[in-house]
């Protein structure tokens, strides 16, 4: 199909509309101006029939003298110029009707006619006035008829007939009223052409006319499928996409293949409703993240409020109960060692349990009250990639991470406003996770870049990975999935509470068991002191809570 434009299809649609309305006009116009050229003709012709008339009952009043009186001789004159001036008449409609075309012929005959009738006039004034050679009335008639080669212009000589001196007179009058009756003979034969060229005109003008009625409509069916199929019908796919989408039917495609702007419109809004299906799956991603957040900041809260009031309470038993032990340990020893070696053994290895598990809870305790306080950040322009670079350092000279590899390579230096401190713990967690979870030969890698103007830290290590079922777990207080069976569960709580302190995100995603892990952390380059203010006394009523 070709490729037409809304201005190309409306301009064809316009130019099926002008045809429509010329072809109409066509029909109309032939018609009309046959019924004028018939109405012209007839309205001629009657005025002809007219004048022809009024010269036979002129002629017909022609009648020859009885006794040859002067009367009789006068009214004869008068009744012959009468005629003579009636014959001028017709001759003068002959000629126009002649000369314009509305006759059913060239008019030749009744021209001819016409030139007998002047002869027998001129003939009949003649006798009359004895002496005098009155001219012919048609003689020298402009026009484009011409005389008839057998009308004579000089009087026919009249018949002797003896003992009747009129007899030459009521002979020439006979055949006066003779030629004049021929007139209405031959116009009726005119009439009667004209009628058949009407009635032939008539019927051509039905044809014209009905021809052009079924082709008018054939127009107008072919520009009522074109109005369908250009506009109506793409419009309504349009409303329906439209309803579609404000239904929430975002996957609702409008397929149009007209080659014009409604093809693009119809594009562009399968782009915006594939956009708005993005942007839709996008914040219903973040409504989530936003409500585990949420979900797990309270259960922090509450953990933090716990915690505190433990550990205040538990940490000077343990403190009492591995100093005794220590004490025991001091004192015992001289008589331990005049004792058997093997309960002297036993009771070594009971007291250093004591102490090891004692410490082993204070230290719990401690990482417990460092989870509940909420001290206020202290920012400063910091060298992100210099900070990464020092704990990478510090931790590869620790001996159990020997034979694992750390891969950090940054491209530039990121410059944010942080706690170096609280962002340096947060590193250490996430690379001593990274590490516990990985045999020997591990790699992990961290990535350091600038995206939409926050800096995004990758770390992503060839562990052992994290199950779907407990990925959303990972950053509550107290769990853990560490392969000795040790930890506490709170490096990735205490993590995550320092992240959200400098309002940023940290996230985790792993393929599955073996697959590895990869923990995301973002921090805003440049923070506003306002909204620093406003989250430093949300922590602040946290730890308030907590303490």
């Amino acid at each position: 199909m070709p490729k037409w434009t809304i201005r190309v299809k409306l301009m064809a649609g316009l130019s099926l509309v002008v045809g429509m309305m010329l072809t109409l006009m066509g029909g109309s116009m032939f018609g009309l101006h046959a019924f004028h050229i018939s109405n012209l003709t007839l309205v001629d012709q009657l005025r002809e029939l007219g004048a022809s008339t009024d010269l036979l009952e002129s002629v017909s009043r022609l009648q020859p003298p009885r006794r040859g009186s002067d009367d009789e001789r006068r009214s004869l004159h008068e009744d012959v110029v009468a005629a003579r001036r009636a014959l001028a008449t017709y001759f003068d409609e002959l000629r126009n009707n002649a000369t314009r075309g509305n006759r059913a012929g060239d008019g030749r005959d009744e021209a001819g006619l016409a030139f007998k009738i002047d002869v027998d006039l001129t003939a009949l004034l003649a006798a009359l006035e004895p002496g005098v050679n009155p001219p012919l009335v048609l003689h020298g008639t402009p026009g484009y008829l011409e005389r008839n080669p057998d009308a004579a212009d000089a009087p026919e000589p009249e018949p002797e007939v003896a003992g009747k001196p009129w007899a030459p007179l009521k002979a020439r009058i006979d055949r006066l009223n003779h030629r004049v009756a021929e007139l209405p003979r031959k116009l009726q034969r005119d009439f009667f052409v004209i009628l058949t060229d009407s009635k032939n005109q008539y019927g051509t003008s039905r044809i014209i006319v009905w021809t052009s009625a079924v082709a008018v409509l054939a127009m107008l069916w072919a520009l009522a499928r074109l109005l369908h199929r250009w506009v109506l019908h793409p419009v309504r796919l349009l409303e329906r996409g439209v309803r579609n989408v404000a239904r929430g039917a975002l996957d609702a495609k409008i397929q149009l293949r007209t080659g014009d702007e409604m093809q693009k419109l119809a594009e562009a809004f399968n782009d915006m409703t594939a956009q708005l299906r993005v942007t839709y799956d996008d914040l219903e991603r973040q409504v989530r993240e936003r409500s585990r957040q949420l979900v797990r900041s309270e259960r922090l809260a509450g953990v933090g409020f716990l915690a505190a009031g433990v550990a205040h309470e538990i940490n000077n038993p343990l403190a009492s109960i591995a100093f005794c032990s220590e004490a025991l340990e001091h004192r015992l020893a001289a008589m331990l060692d005049r004792a058997d070696p093997s309960e002297t053994k036993i009771v070594h290895n009971y007291l250093r349990m004591i102490q090891e598990e004692a410490f082993r809870c204070k230290s719990i305790t401690e990482k417990l009250l460092d989870f509940s306080r909420c001290n206020d950040i202290q920012r400063e322009r910091t060298d992100l990639a210099g900070l990464v670079q020092g704990v990478v350092d510090m931790v590869r000279h620790i001996g159990k991470y020997r034979g694992k590899t750390i891969v950090f390579q940054p491209r530039e230096a990121i410059a944010a406003r942080v706690d170096a401190q609280e962002i340096k713990q947060v590193v250490l967690n996430l690379v001593v996770n990274a590490l516990d979870s990985m045999d020997a030969g591990g790699v992990l890698r961290i990535d350091l870049r600038v995206v939409e103007g926050v800096a995004e830290l990758v770390f992503a290590d060839d562990g052992h990975g994290i199950p779907p079922e407990i990925l959303d777990n990972i950053f509550e207080p107290f769990f853990t999935k560490r392969r000795e069976g040790k930890g506490t569960g709170l490096g990735l709580s205490i993590t995550h509470r320092i992240i959200s302190q400098h309002q940023g995100e940290i996230s985790a995603s792993s393929p599955g068991e073996n697959q590895g892990a990869t923990f995301t952390v973002r921090l805003p380059l440049d923070v506003d002191d306002n909204a620093a203010s406003k989250a430093g006394v949300a922590a602040g009523r946290n730890g308030n809570l907590a303490a």
